[in-house]
């Protein structure tokens, strides 16, 4: 039976996908607007006003060339990386052992949960943390980007509950059968939050490739382990595309190249994690949902 819809539900269905489809214009149209204009001719693009929906004047991809020649921006493509993939690796285990454990019904367990969620309320700040990393050593190197923040309380929290939430008879059948804790984790409980895991990783792996701060304050001399967001926020945020354009390209700056590299780069800097974000996004609402907060 076809069921009749009311003038008022047709009225609110028409509103409702309005509002949907201007909703996902608005975020929509700024990355296409970079993204025509870093194809777009300078010197049309210089004299274009508000948002681009073609290239401007001739196709030209004279930026994304420049931007992939220069070994700073290519340097800061494979630090970034590296910091990416050692602080996800790194991070999602230690967040995973560290949420086994506090779902483990033992003595210890609301104490090391207080704490933890402790940390999240309260830290020590800026400076007390810079002396501690600097009397271990990690200035001005790589490890000053990767260990500082390669666990985080919240997620330690999401994961502890993710385990809470499966049934004690996964691991009392497991115990019966002689496995250790480290083999009943491994074998039967991970991958029964499989989902969890992977949005704490697409968590991690977003937090790290746009972080730029932990490399400002702690690689000031050592421009060569930047990521690729500083050197982002280097060229965007202070006007600087000197570290782009070599002495060769004077001239091409004078014809607006300059602000068309900025465009390239934030493409650049950008697309990975958009592209990475379909293949993760299934796991988003079950992992979240399962590792949520019991009512």
């Amino acid at each position: 039976m076809i069921e009749k819809r009311s003038v008022s539900r047709v009225i609110f269905n028409i509103c409702n996908y309005g509002f949907m489809i201007g909703l996902c214009v608005i975020c929509i149209a700024p990355l296409w607007h970079v993204l025509m204009a870093s194809i777009s001719d300078p010197r049309m693009l210089m004299a274009n006003s508000g948002i681009l929906w073609k290239p401007a004047g001739n196709i030209t991809f004279e930026g994304y060339k420049l931007v992939f020649r220069n070994d700073f921006i290519l340097k800061g493509y494979v630090n970034t990386l590296f910091y990416v993939t050692t602080s996800t690796l790194l991070g999602t285990m230690l967040t995973v052992l560290a949420g086994f454990v506090l779902s483990r019904q033992t003595m210890l367990r609301t104490p090391f949960t207080i704490f933890v969620i402790f940390t999240m309320m309260f830290s020590g700040g800026l400076i007390p943390s810079y002396m501690v990393n600097r009397s271990l050593g990690l200035v001005n190197n790589m490890l000053s980007v990767i260990i500082p923040g390669v666990i985080n309380a919240f997620y330690i929290i999401i994961m502890k509950n993710a385990f809470e939430q499966l049934s004690s008879s996964y691991e009392e059948s497991a115990k019966l059968d002689g496995a250790s804790s480290l083999r009943i984790m491994v074998s039967i409980l991970m991958p029964l939050v499989k989902s969890t895991i992977a949005v704490v990783a697409m968590f991690t792996i977003v937090m790290q490739w746009n972080a730029w701060y932990p490399a400002s304050i702690y690689l000031p001399k050592r421009r060569d382990l930047w990521p690729l967001q500083l050197i982002m926020r280097e060229i965007l945020v202070q006007n600087d595309v000197s570290k782009v354009l070599t002495a060769g390209d004077a001239v091409k700056k004078a014809d607006m190249v300059g602000n068309l590299v900025k465009y390239c780069i934030t493409i650049v800097g950008t697309l990975p994690i958009l592209c990475a974000y379909p293949f993760a996004q299934k796991y988003f609402v079950t992992g979240v949902t399962l590792g949520g907060v019991k009512g």
